[in-house]
């Protein structure tokens, strides 16, 4: 991406209206750290928005309300009660990279290998977008396609809130990567609630060996009301994931990442049940 030119907003207010007069043009960035990854044919507009968007972590009626602008190396050194943001953030590249790189700007514009959506729409959480009024769209609604289309010139993200986990609430988590810092082969999420022995709801969510970031409905209706057990957990994953399509790719197959992803999400299940009993995930 080729930048023309540069321009700081001092408030929110002077933010949207830079962003309003530059149109499609404008470019809001905080860190900065994905602009290597876009098209060299594309000018455009930088606008910092780090002054005019808030940062940090907060707890708020059941939720923690995260401002677009944290950086990732925050989430991964807060802690709070039902909190699990920090075991997503510590897998992602490197330090130097979550000590620049913003929630906002890893979920405003999804790249392939992108973290953060996956977690997200696992646990249900909720974006806040700015503009002439206020609109929360839900994950679900959010990653239904390249977020970038839902911002209109002049609007931004204004906080994701992320849901407190619960008593019986569990959240798993893993990612497959060649190197410590490498891009994801695969990455999956879970949240599950426990009833009694069996699985009350559970949300599901792959990325990265998939075309876009979603949802794994079929391993959540494999496993709605069923009875816990690791074979459960490793044959919803198999059968429920059987029919999506994946994508190959640095020497693997379609089918490799078919199998990776089922191993992954059964690990996954089994780290966030254990998680929803009361054990350490």
């Amino acid at each position: 991406m080729k930048l023309t030119d540069f321009r700081a907003a001092r408030n929110l207010a002077e933010a949207r209206a830079i962003l309003k007069e530059l149109g499609p043009v404008g470019l809001p960035m905080a860190g900065g750290t994905s602009l290597v990854f876009t098209s060299e044919k594309d000018e455009r507009v930088a606008v910092d928005i780090n002054r005019a968007v808030p940062a940090g972590i907060a707890r708020e009626n059941g939720s923690y309300r995260v401002g677009p602008t944290t950086r990732l190396a925050a989430l991964q050194m807060f802690r709070g009660d039902g909190w699990v943001l920090d075991r997503v953030a510590v897998r992602l590249a490197t330090q130097q990279i979550r000590n620049m790189s913003t929630i906002g700007g890893n979920i405003s514009r999804v790249f392939p290998w992108a973290d953060f959506p996956v977690a997200l729409l696992a646990l249900n959480a909720a974006m806040v977008i700015a503009g002439d009024a206020e609109r929360t769209l839900n994950a679900d609604e959010f990653f239904d396609g390249q977020p970038a289309r839902l911002f209109q010139p002049g609007e931004l993200l204004m906080a994701v809130k992320v849901p407190a986990l619960t008593a019986g609430q569990g959240f798993g988590y893993r990612k497959q990567t060649q190197t410590s810092a490498g891009f994801s082969l695969m990455t999956a999420a879970v949240f599950v609630e426990a009833d009694g022995n069996a699985v009350k709801t559970a949300r599901v969510a792959i990325g990265a060996g998939v075309p876009f970031p979603g949802r794994a409905t079929g391993v959540e209706d494999l496993l709605k009301g069923r009875k816990a057990s690791e074979a459960a957990f490793r044959e919803a994953a198999g059968k429920g994931l059987a029919e999506l399509k994946f994508k190959g790719g640095d020497g693997m197959s379609e089918e490799y990442i078919g199998h990776l992803a089922a191993v992954l999400v059964g690990d996954a299940l089994n780290e966030a049940w254990v998680a929803a009993k009361g054990g350490a995930a």
